[in-house]
Order: C-alpha cells, then structure tokens, then sequence
C-alpha cells in the first residue's frame, strides 16, 4: 500500500447498542469495506478485541493503517487477548506486553 492509499482509508464508527456492548470500526476504503475492529471506546482509551482484515484484502497495509489511526486518536490503546501468532504484529506497532496477557500502547505526553 502507498502512503496515497492510505489516505484513501476511511474509518466508520458504528454505535455501540448495535453490537451488544461494543463498538465497531469498519475499515473502509471509498468504494468497498476492506475489514473491521471489535473495541470498546473508553474515553482516551480503547480496548481491541479484534482487528480483521477480510482474506482478499490482507497483506496490503490496512491493518497498519488502522492502528496508526487509532494512536492518532486515542492516548491508550489495549490489544485484549493477543493470540500468540498476532504477537509480532503488536510489537512491531509498539505495543508491550502486560502481565494480564494483553498489550498496550500508550502515546507519549
């Protein structure tokens, strides 16, 4: 993906009544969804439960993308539950890990 791509990407932030308790960004390019985040918005904080990237769409930065968005907007983000295969992919974003299991990013003051 180029970084002109990327600024094609649009995030969507679906209520969180519709999602029994969550919130739901939708990663979106202009003219077809690309994939979607499970969260919970907490103030300055979200929690990610999930991140997916539809099969067809994978390995082409969007993932990536994503997670710069919500650094830029959020101070805290957690990565709830991180399956041991997504390790890699939360350290190279900066993510440490907790002692609960899950990782954290915190922006810096």
């Amino acid at each position: 993906m180029t970084s002109r791509d990327k600024n094609l990407l649009e995030l969507t932030i679906t209520p969180r009544t519709s999602m029994a308790g969550y919130d739901r960004i939708d990663i979106d390019l202009p003219d077809v969804r690309v994939g979607n985040v499970r969260c919970r918005f907490m103030g300055e904080m979200v929690i990610v439960f999930s991140i997916q990237v539809f099969p067809e769409f994978q390995g082409n930065g969007y993932g990536t993308a994503t997670i710069d968005m919500l650094k830029d907007r959020f101070r805290v983000i957690v990565a709830d539950r991180v399956r041991f295969t997504a390790r890699d992919f939360w350290q190279k974003k900066g993510f440490k890990e907790r002692a609960d299991g899950n990782w954290e990013f915190q922006r810096p003051a």
